[in-house]
């Protein structure tokens, strides 16, 4: 079941993600292709594979799709679609009838306000036509619209803050005990986990194909240790986010997952750096695919706390332990 779903969205994304599509999307996010591609989404029944079986979904767990969110990564898919399958997971949980529309995922910056909703940079924001948000005991689902939505900080970024009034919920559901702050930080993490494999795959090419001195550029020893160091990185990155994924359930470990966010983040600045200055001046180019890989990484870096902010929280957790050792404190929650 998970190869076929993989092999099948993974030729959805070659037949419909080409980095032409998403750079329309970029320029305009109300394209009618960015509508006809989540029509073919949701005819895959994708959407729902996180929910219950006996609530008309797939019942995979967050591990099994997995290899989707690494594929939406690699492919910079311009559509929330990860945030949709654990919106609509909730929802369908709670005995709510989710929209038939891409569903991003947030946390409110103030849960004192109920008369009004803020929340930080959202990525895909502009992609998507309902926001869940956590509130409190509460994960409020609200409609988006242009006017809800801050201007875009430059022509190309499908992120947005979000400022509502509670006329734009349009449902709310008990939070309970899951962490969603963690679970949005585990998505992009895997997103970047997968942008990163993408733009070492680049990066290695690149590097077989531009000469200088009459040698490719990735026969030069100074090249191949750069590579190297980046391919620690994803490799490290892609291994926390698996490690966080294996809770057997839709949901990660809330701990894993600060882990996951804080390596992934960490590593895109290098990984980004890197593939930057071994392409050289041609990777910043609009032209590029490069610098389109490197801004939706900058993004997700930073969305829902970057590396700094992640790392305080699990070393907040480590003392709190009391563990006498860092391997003791590792141990016990792997086998918690």
């Amino acid at each position: 079941m998970d190869t076929l779903l993989e092999d099948m969205f993974a030729r959805l994304l070659a037949r419909s993600c080409s980095t032409t599509f998403v750079r329309a999307a970029e320029q305009d996010p109300d394209d009618k292709l960015l509508a006809l591609v989540w029509d073919e989404i949701e005819e895959s029944g994708l959407p729902n594979a996180l929910a219950a079986e006996q609530d008309e979904g797939f019942g995979l767990s967050l591990a099994q799709i997995l290899p989707l969110v690494l594929l939406m990564g690699a492919h910079a898919f311009p559509l929330p679609l990860a945030e949709t399958m654990v919106a609509r997971a909730l929802l369908r949980r709670a005995g709510v009838e989710p929209p038939l529309a891409p569903i991003i995922l947030a946390t409110a910056l103030s849960r004192e306000d109920q008369a009004t909703i803020q929340t930080a940079e959202l990525p895909l924001a502009r992609t998507a036509g309902y926001m869940l948000v956590a509130r409190g005991e509460t994960f409020d689902l609200v409609e988006l619209s242009h006017s809800v939505l801050s201007s875009s900080r430059n022509q190309f970024s499908l992120s947005a803050h979000v400022i509502a009034g509670a006329e734009q919920i349009r449902n709310s559901i008990p939070s309970g005990a899951l962490a969603l702050r963690e679970t949005i930080a585990f998505l992009h993490a895997a997103k970047l986990a997968g942008a990163m494999q993408f733009v070492l795959q680049m990066t290695i090419d690149y590097a077989q194909t531009r000469s200088q001195f009459g040698r490719p550029i990735g026969k030069f020893q100074a090249i191949q240790q750069q590579v190297s160091v980046m391919a620690e990185h994803v490799a490290a990155a892609r291994m926390a986010v698996q490690l966080a994924a294996g809770t057997g359930g839709w949901f990660p470990d809330p701990l894993a997952a600060g882990v996951a966010k804080e390596c992934a983040s960490s590593a895109a600045l290098i990984v980004a750096q890197t593939a930057h200055s071994v392409h050289g001046a041609i990777g910043i180019s609009r032209e590029h695919d490069l610098q389109l890989y490197t801004r939706r990484m900058a993004e997700w870096r930073a969305a829902e706390g970057a590396e700094s902010y992640w790392a305080t929280q699990v070393g907040r957790e480590f003392f709190a332990s009391n563990a006498a050792r860092t391997a003791d404190f590792v141990r016990a929650r792997l086998s918690a």
